[in-house]
């Protein structure tokens, strides 16, 4: 019996030998890559390779995930198991929902329902502040003294959040536990996207900022993954086993799709914050009916619009362009009044105006903006653009008599004045507008085919709205073109 324990010592000793040497060898593996992917995120790339640099970092990703998910087994929760619990503490805290319910609707996944009627404007749902998550609790915990000595995020509660977040997830006895579960496991953000997926996006303007927007999160994952396993600090070591590409873009899209502003003490300082509960309300175009009342510390949400009995139960997060809500919150919204699309413009180092073009947009605040919005609706030039169009377009003589101006506003406006022979220059401008518009328009194409995935519904859905948006500014274009030429005659 003696030499048989002592055999199965001797195995089990060799058993963590064995391990200790893999976890060794893969974090070598880690470092180098992670290493790589440093240096590749922080050298600049031109609009026109920056694809093929994606495709560098996505190869040293996937490396990455391969390693990681070794030690870091990835578990399929069902949210809906852990609603009863969460709503358990949202009541024990001191929530008050009466007559709303967690429910899950077709395509838009949980959300929230009404179980009874509610008038437009009456009061729906209050979420104390304690049971929020904001960004004065990481400064309050372990946290603290990594965020003491790092710049990054003292310059970015966001990102200080996102590793509260993750250190809060692995922590059993956290107290937003019952939040966290019913986290989703995964989004629909571009972090989520494969190169096939993001490469459908062109030629909308979305498609460079998605890049960007994926290499500043790589860079960041760097970034930490370097301080987590070279700084010595308690809540570091806490980190290290944890730290996995996967589930800092887990927690990175958690803040992104789910953050929001509040007013916080007496100083009225806005403040970064998860808002259990009220997270769960979808999207729908409207007005902003939630506030956060300082007298009582809670967050109060009011109906829309009247809701009966089993209607789902919507907020209007606010003003913003499909491309923002597709980047940030991983949704596209048709019927988006605030829609836009961004065109790039801008006057060539070879134009031999240029410098007088350059000053004249320079006295209107315009000479660093290369990018410009057409927007949704029966207004789709902003005066920045019109001004921009006016300038791009004008001869030498016109070029020096509003330079002449000391502050030509009038540019700005739709309305100038009698004084001002506009027409001549506003026909070409329009008439170089509309070429531009078709131009774009054209580098649209129809994939067809049955769209199934969600990232592909939400990629072809962003370029129809962005089709619309050329196609209405084409028709307005026109219209304005066909009533100047009209006024000459």
């Amino acid at each position: 019996m003696g030499r048989k324990l002592q055999s199965k010592l001797t195995c089990k000793k060799k058993n963590v030998k064995e391990g200790n040497r893999f976890l060794q060898q893969r974090r070598k593996e880690l470092a180098v890559l992670v290493d790589t992917l440093l240096k590749l995120t922080s050298t600049f790339q031109s609009t026109g390779k920056s694809f093929e640099h994606h495709l560098q970092i996505e190869k040293i990703i996937k490396e990455i995930i391969n390693i990681e998910s070794i030690s870091n087994k990835s578990t399929n929760r069902q949210r809906k198991l852990y609603i009863e619990n969460y709503v358990s503490w949202l009541h024990e805290h001191g929530a008050e929902f009466e007559g709303v319910e967690i429910s899950e609707f077709d395509g838009y996944g949980f959300g929230l329902k009404a179980t009874k009627d509610f008038s437009e404007g009456s009061l729906i749902l209050t979420v104390p502040g304690k049971v929020m998550m904001s960004e004065k609790d990481p400064k309050a915990s372990d946290l603290s003294e990594f965020i003491n000595i790092d710049p990054l995020l003292q310059n970015m509660p966001n990102v200080t959040l996102a590793l509260f977040l993750l250190l809060e997830k692995n922590n059993p006895n956290s107290f937003w536990k019952p939040y966290i579960d019913v986290l989703p496991e995964k989004y629909s953000t571009v972090l989520y996207f494969n190169s096939e997926e993001l490469a459908e996006l062109r030629p909308s303007p979305v498609f460079e900022s998605s890049l960007k927007l994926y290499r500043s999160i790589v860079r960041q994952y760097a970034y930490f993954y370097n301080k987590i396993h070279t700084i010595d600090l308690p809540v570091l070591k806490n980190l290290q086993d944890i730290f996995t590409f996967d589930n800092y873009r887990w927690a990175v899209s958690t803040v992104m799709t789910r953050q929001n502003n509040i007013v916080q003490g007496t100083a009225f300082t806005l403040t970064n914050a998860f808002i259990p509960l009220w997270d769960m309300c979808n999207h729908k175009h409207g007005k902003i009916t939630t506030d956060f009342n300082l007298e009582l510390n809670r967050g109060e949400c009011y109906a829309l619009q009247d809701y009966r009995r089993d209607e789902q139960i919507f907020i209007f997060y606010g003003a913003r362009p499909n491309s923002d809500l597709f980047l940030h919150n991983g949704f596209v919204y048709p019927d988006n009044d605030y829609d836009s699309l961004s065109i790039a413009l801008g006057i060539s180092p070879n134009d031999a105006l240029r410098n007088g073009k350059v000053n004249l947009l320079n006295k209107l605040g315009l000479s660093g903006v290369t990018n410009f919005s057409l927007y949704k609706g029966a207004s789709p030039i902003s005066v920045e653009l019109l001004a921009f169009i006016r300038i791009f377009n004008m001869n030498q003589e016109e070029l020096e008599k509003w330079s002449a101006e000391s502050i030509p506003s009038d540019l700005l406006s739709f309305e100038t004045g009698t004084e001002y022979d506009m027409a001549s220059i506003d026909k070409r401008g329009f008439t170089y507008l509309l070429t531009r518009c078709g131009l774009i328009r054209g580098t649209y194409k129809d994939s067809g085919g049955d769209v199934q995935s969600e990232h592909r519904k939400n990629i072809k859905l962003l370029k129809q709205c962005e089709v619309q948006i050329l196609e209405n500014a084409i028709k307005y274009l026109r219209d304005v073109i066909d009533k100047i030429s009209g006024d000459e005659k």
